[in-house]
């Protein structure tokens, strides 16, 4: 399957994909699965605030980002 997106929404899906290191496929199988009404986190304004502040960190300062399973497994120790 082949799509044409917007600059706009291609630049989303990019920022979003290499902040939460998943594949361009998984960020929009999320979005297309929210938009259809499976069930899934919807974050607040404050939090789209604080995702878009450090989806622009992690652009200015790629060496500071982490794996995922490394930031699971700090959550997993402070429970």
């Amino acid at each position: 399957m082949a799509i044409t997106l917007p600059e706009e929404l291609f630049e989303i899906v990019e920022r979003a994909r290499a902040v939460e290191h998943r594949t361009r496929s998984e960020v929009i199988q999320e979005a297309l699965r929210t938009h259809f009404g499976e069930a899934i986190f919807v974050p607040s304004d404050d939090e789209r605030r604080l995702l878009t502040a450090a989806l622009d960190e992690a652009a200015q300062s790629p060496e500071r980002t982490r794996e995922w399973s490394q930031v699971r497994a700090e959550l997993r120790t402070e429970r």
